[in-house]
């Protein structure tokens, strides 16, 4: 197995030449660059990030903690995470707590003991508090944490569009669709913004709110959505006044618009937004409220990166939302 020390033998320059370049530090030539990394894929030599992370105390690797890996909205946020850290010569090593707090703290204990430089974390924990102190460098995505600088979307305008959106189809009952879930997580801003548009506008807007063990419930037992799909039709149909649906995510949108019962519904008459602006929406041609996913992911690696290398960050980082219109909200009330 090649060696640090081989490398510098077969490329003619010394061991710390070829540590700077390996760590993107000083300053070298381009040719002695493109020589040196000549020699490491000729010699087949990667670096043990481990070992460089015990011997300098620190490494060139980037924790990220997500609650789930296969919804849309995480595994395109931890796509463009990876992107940004490889462009900016940092690995990323990706946890899943799965919603759960020990597992979240338990992944946040590994990453700190394999000596990352740094931690994203999209904490889903109640009490997130304990990371104000934290000894490594944390940037949170898509959650507020008093203490430690945040990127998120701007949820509140984005509830707005989404009012705004059915109030243009023409819609004066909106009914709000969604997961109930705690003030703090950034999701219930869309909703607020929702609300206070449809109040601004003096206009009758119902809820229902289903709970995370329904969703649970809807993740292993009803993977297309009917029992959901079931509850919002008798909703509807209760209800027979609302004319307009805003479904807080683009993804339970889908089961609801997919479901065999929904099929020739007084639901799918009515003009439906949706939100996130995964791929799902565009299929379905969902009009959706665009979070810019990539842009996130890319801000937050910057941000962590300058925190890392001790330098100024803002406390909130709050980018644009976007409404995306299709046809679900161009068919009329």
């Amino acid at each position: 197995m090649s060696t640090i020390k081989d490398v510098a033998r077969e490329a003619g320059v010394s061991v710390a030449t070829v540590s700077r370049i390996m760590n993107n530090r000083g300053a070298i030539s381009e040719k002695t660059r493109k020589k040196v990394h000549k020699v490491m894929k000729e010699l087949n030599y990667h670096p043990n990030e481990m070992a460089r992370a015990l011997q300098t105390k620190r490494s060139h690797i980037i924790g990220l903690v997500v609650p789930l890996i296969d919804y849309s909205f995480f595994s395109r946020l931890t796509d463009a995470v990876e992107e940004a850290c490889y462009d900016r010569g940092y690995k990323l090593l990706l946890c899943k707590s799965n919603r759960q707090q020990e597992r979240e703290l338990e992944m946040l204990d590994m990453l700190q003991a394999n000596k990352v430089a740094g931690i994203l974390l999209c904490s889903r924990m109640g009490d997130a508090g304990i990371y104000a102190d934290y000894e490594l460098p944390l940037v949170s995505i898509d959650r507020e944490i008093k203490g430690i600088p945040s990127v998120t979307a701007d949820n509140h305008s984005g509830g707005t569009q989404a009012a705004q959106a059915l109030i243009n189809a023409g819609c004066r009952h909106p009914l709000l669709f969604g997961i109930d879930v705690p003030d703090y997580m950034m999701m219930s801003l869309r909703y607020r913004g929702f609300r206070d548009a449809c109040a601004g506008e003096g206009l009758d807007c119902s809820e229902l709110l289903v709970t995370m063990d329904d969703m649970k419930e809807t993740d292993e037992a009803d993977a297309d959505g009917t029992l959901l799909a079931d509850k919002l039709v008798k909703y509807l149909q209760k209800h027979p006044h609302i004319d307009g649906i805003f479904i807080t995510g683009d993804m339970l949108a889908a089961k609801l618009i997919c479901a065999e019962q929904m099929a020739g519904s007084v639901f799918s008459e009515l003009p439906i937004v949706g939100y996130d602006g995964l791929e799902v929406a565009g299929l379905l041609k969902l009009t959706t409220i665009a979070q810019p996913i990539a842009a996130m992911g890319e801000c937050a690696v910057d941000l962590l990166i300058r925190k890392i290398d001790g330098k100024p960050v803002p406390e909130r980082s709050i980018l644009p939302v976007e409404l995306v219109e299709r046809n679900s909200t161009l068919k009329g009330c």
